[in-house]
């Protein structure tokens, strides 16, 4: 951590905050936390080593993801939020850039700065009606500032990174940040599987169940989420999705 960062009580509280939750998410498909402690007066954070390229590195190079390829990335990651869900935490900030894939394409997720426990009552309390998070791939609560997010709008990111990776482009491609922020909020998703024609329907079923603009109309948990990642790599239609 900067010296100058450091001597913020605040950043410091922080910066051991985010080694520590990362320690918690102990799992494969997340870029591991190993170590954090000071040496005089550096404060240092010890991480996993993962050599790889992220979502976006691909993207930004024109890569649009096959549909086996791009449901067996996301299927990693959600095991990951599933792992997250069982311990009370949230990633708060899943977006293409924070996945990295190693050379034998195992998915990780990077980047807990955002991330916090559902039941931390004074960061809850704290960030009221703050926007956190990235604005192509945000959740509408949010963009909201709600106070209670949880792991659906985890899932709700997931889904916006899916549909950039099939499709080559975000949700909603728009030139301005207000202009993406109220697309989420109030905009007609176009599915997937119209864009890119290439696309099973039941791809397209998935994301827009994960994109549900209502949270109680997504998958409630990376469970069911999981169960209909792993239908669509069978070829067959979405347990749940579909209802």
């Amino acid at each position: 951590l900067h010296p100058r960062l450091a001597a913020k009580k605040d950043f410091l509280a922080r910066f051991q905050r985010e080694a520590h939750l990362a320690a918690k998410f102990n799992s494969n498909h997340v870029i591991q936390a190993i170590d954090v402690g000071t040496s005089g007066n550096i404060n240092y954070f010890v991480m996993e080593y993962v050599e790889g390229a992220t979502i976006k590195d691909e993207l930004e190079k024109g890569k649009i993801y096959e549909e086996a390829e791009a449901i067996d990335i996301v299927l990693q990651i959600a095991r990951a939020l599933q792992l997250a869900h069982r311990r009370k935490l949230i990633h708060r900030d899943i977006k293409p850039a924070n996945i990295v894939l190693t050379k034998d394409g195992t998915a990780k997720l990077a980047d807990l700065g955002m991330a916090r426990a559902t039941e931390d009552e004074a960061h809850v309390k704290a960030e009221k009606g703050l926007i956190i998070g990235s604005p192509h791939y945000m959740a509408p609560e949010q963009i909201r500032g709600k106070a209670d997010v949880d792991s659906r709008a985890d899932i709700y990111s997931l889904g916006a990174t899916f549909f950039h990776m099939v499709t080559g482009r975000p949700p909603y491609p728009f030139p301005t940040v207000e202009e993406v922020l109220r697309a989420h909020l109030e905009g007609d998703l176009t599915p997937p599987d119209h864009i890119n024609t290439k696309l099973s329907a039941g791809l397209g079923q998935v994301v827009e169940f994960m994109m549900a603009r209502s949270r109680k109309k997504r998958y409630p948990s990376p469970d069911d989420l999981i169960v209909d990642l792993e239908c669509l790599q069978r070829n067959e239609p979405p347990k749940f999705a579909h209802q």
